[in-house]
């Protein structure tokens, strides 16, 4: 008997056949992959956006819960949005030194650090997605530039023009001029709870986004959001990702929405198009043009 057998070209190439894939087996192979690919994809991104947008709606919450604490706390007064001359605190007891990177005094006119004490020091609260990533190399690194860069860039913009007061943004200006005429910039924003007729359609934080960065790229999250109006228009008539001022530092970056937070304690995700209407803005406006006329 051979040692090996013999086999028949034809019984070689039988034998091939039932071994491997034929074309439209592996043709039906890679469609039932496509088919998996295409259900398996848009499931996973959507629960990754569904994901993102409870953190950021959780966040937006913890920074009401912290905004309407600090009134309790000063008798009704709203937490000014830029203010120079007042003082903030990294821990408790422990002030923002007047030496620290950027100037202590403009750290502390910002309102991320005086809100701080009403969210126990928790700054994780005001940091989401790449900004949370951001902040914790933050807090590996030096302190002072720590304090400097956590009150520029949280996730959340603030109504500082029309809720609190901006003191770059004509707020708190003396009530009469010195002709003892009133001063039409002097009561144009809300500082007092009580002048909140509307609280759940004022906007007081909503996602934010600027280009005012150390790299001159856009990030996520700037402390001051821009209305779309103040004495004449300052958005652009149409959204641009690529330019933050266009929308005044919106962010649309839950499913084209902004994640905002009203003066009634509300959280919800907006079309930028619905945050145009400068009666989301002002506590006074009563028009969706509405711009303060001195």
């Amino acid at each position: 008997m051979p040692l090996f057998p013999h086999y028949s070209l034809d019984a070689k190439e039988q034998h091939a056949d039932r071994s491997g894939f034929s074309l439209l087996e592996l043709l039906i192979v890679l469609g039932m992959i496509s088919l998996l690919v295409a259900i398996v994809v848009p499931a996973w991104n959507g629960a990754q956006r569904f994901a993102h947008r409870g953190r950021e709606s959780a966040a937006a919450r913890a920074l009401l819960v912290g905004w309407a604490s600090y009134s309790t706390d000063q008798a009704g007064a709203i937490l000014p949005g830029y203010k120079a001359g007042l003082e903030a605190w990294y821990e408790p007891s422990q002030p923002i030194p007047p030496d620290a990177f950027g100037g202590g005094p403009t750290i502390a006119a910002r309102w991320p650090w005086r809100l701080a004490p009403y969210i126990d020091f928790n700054m994780q609260a005001m940091y989401v997605g790449a900004q949370a990533e951001r902040l914790s190399a933050l807090d590996n690194g030096d302190q002072s530039e720590r304090l400097y860069f956590a009150s520029l860039y949280p996730s959340f913009g603030m109504n500082t023009t029309f809720v609190g007061g901006d003191s770059e943004r004509s707020g708190f200006l003396p009530d009469t001029l010195p002709n003892g005429q009133p001063n039409p910039l002097g009561r144009f924003y809300a500082s007092r709870l009580s002048q909140i007729l509307r609280p759940s359609d004022l906007l007081v934080f909503a996602s934010a986004r600027t280009q005012a960065t150390p790299d001159n790229t856009m990030w996520d999250g700037y402390f001051r959001l821009e209305a779309p109006r103040f004495m004449d228009a300052q958005w652009a008539t149409a959204y641009d990702p690529e330019l933050s001022v266009s929308c005044g530092n919106i962010a649309t970056r839950v499913r084209d929405d902004a994640i905002t937070a009203q003066a009634d304690g509300s959280v919800r995700a907006e079309a930028i198009e619905s945050l145009r209407d400068m009666r989301r803005w002002s506590p006074f406006a009563d028009a969706w043009e509405w711009d303060l006329t001195p």
